[in-house]
């Protein structure tokens, strides 16, 4: 079975869209302290540091980077798994007499 391109690359737009957005929260500056002078940018996600988003972010670039490229045929492992093939020349091809036909006797109609 066969993913669709446009699945694959749909994901990876996601992905790129989403290391973007962390991206962009590592690089922009502190919101100014909040009225009840609590201090923290957020709950979560949003307490991570600057760094830590702008690497989260790269390394989502790098992944969605990483299916645009397998989506069109780029193989990182190769050859590693699996046997050796090679295609075989037309006269020793498995079909090269076509489609077998039925040797059944036919039904004489009665």
């Amino acid at each position: 079975m066969r993913v669709p391109v446009w699945l694959t690359l749909g994901v990876a737009v996601l992905v790129l869209v989403f290391g973007l957005y962390r991206i962009r929260l590592a690089l922009r500056k502190p919101e100014p302290e909040s009225e009840a002078g609590s201090g923290v940018m957020g709950r979560g996600f949003y307490r991570m540091s600057s760094r830590t988003h702008l690497f989260i972010g790269v390394i989502y670039i790098l992944l969605s980077a990483g299916l645009i490229a397998t989506t069109f045929g780029w193989n990182p492992l190769g050859n590693s798994f699996g046997p050796d093939t090679k295609e075989p020349p037309k006269d020793q091809a498995p079909t090269h007499k076509g489609v077998p036909i039925d040797q059944l006797p036919t039904k004489k109609a009665s």
